[in-house]
């Protein structure tokens, strides 16, 4: 039960330092207590209000989430935390909730279960205190969850660029998303396991991979042949279909005259104007 005096100790370290020590830059005692007391009170007083508090099955944390994230944010914009690390204090913070929330479902919370949350509870006051996590030189690791919207991107890049299909880009973002819930899955009970960050890293690692060697280059006369194949069930009326086949047509004739020759840069552009309008007359999907 560690964390439980962490409160306690706090207090006694700031009433003992000597003065100029204290109005100097605050130690990490000083910022700890600061921390705490924002939260629950002073030295005893708080650790008597968590404990309380989980021996009537409530859920203390959960209760002052906010304010632990609040000051978080605060240390990150004043650079005390770098953001990797406030991310990942709040991530873990929220994991503690979680744990918190399962032992306190049957109205009661035992012993073994306040030491444990009081424990989570006290490393994370006290790597926010220090500004960061004692991870022997490690690197920090985000929520999976954190670098959705930078994939996203990547992968919508690739499809602008003709790297990829619009099918496979589909299957990558869900593939993605499926990644994020195991993540979550494996954070129920309240944080992830070497084992589990392994696996994590390395299904991260294979989407990277695949969006990486993305060397699907959709050439004129595949589109083409897509188009072809769209054009049954475009709707469009038979005159128009007719109208859309001429024009493919023509495009065969032109693309098989590039891939002899060296087209110019305008020569390009005018075909993938024209490929482009058939694609989407005829709805073809990539």
């Amino acid at each position: 039960m560690k964390s439980l005096f962490l409160f306690a100790a706090a207090s006694a370290a700031l009433l003992t330092a000597p003065a100029a020590a204290q109005n100097s830059q605050p130690s990490s005692d000083d910022r700890l207590q600061q921390i705490l007391g924002n939260l629950f009170g002073q030295g005893t007083t708080a650790n008597n209000s968590l404990e309380a508090q989980w021996r009537n099955g409530r859920t203390p944390l959960a209760n002052r989430s906010a304010q632990f994230d609040a000051r978080v944010d605060a240390d990150a914009r004043t650079g005390a935390l770098n953001s990797a690390t406030a991310a990942r204090l709040k991530s873990d913070y929220a994991s503690v909730v979680q744990l918190e929330a399962r032992y306190a479902a049957d109205g009661v919370v035992t012993t073994a279960e306040r030491t444990e949350l009081s424990d989570r509870y006290g490393e994370l006051t006290q790597t926010l205190a220090d500004g960061g996590y004692a991870n022997n030189g490690t690197e920090l690791r985000a929520p999976v969850s954190d670098g959705r919207a930078e994939f996203t991107t990547r992968v919508d890049a690739a499809v602008t660029a003709r790297r990829l299909s619009r099918v496979a880009a589909t299957r990558l973002k869900a593939d993605y998303v499926a990644l994020v819930q195991v993540e979550a899955g494996y954070l129920r009970d309240g944080r992830l396991t070497d084992t589990e960050r392994d696996i994590l890293d390395e299904r991260l690692d294979a989407l990277d991979a695949r969006l990486d060697g993305a060397t699907v280059t959709v050439t004129p006369r595949t589109r083409l042949d897509a188009i072809a194949r769209a054009l049954p069930a475009s709707r469009l009326s038979a005159a128009a279909q007719a109208q859309v086949r001429i024009e493919h047509g023509d495009l065969v004739r032109l693309t098989a005259a590039y891939e002899r020759l060296a087209p110019t840069a305008e020569e390009r552009a005018y075909l993938e104007r024209r490929l482009s309008n058939l694609e989407t007359r005829a709805r073809v999907v990539r």
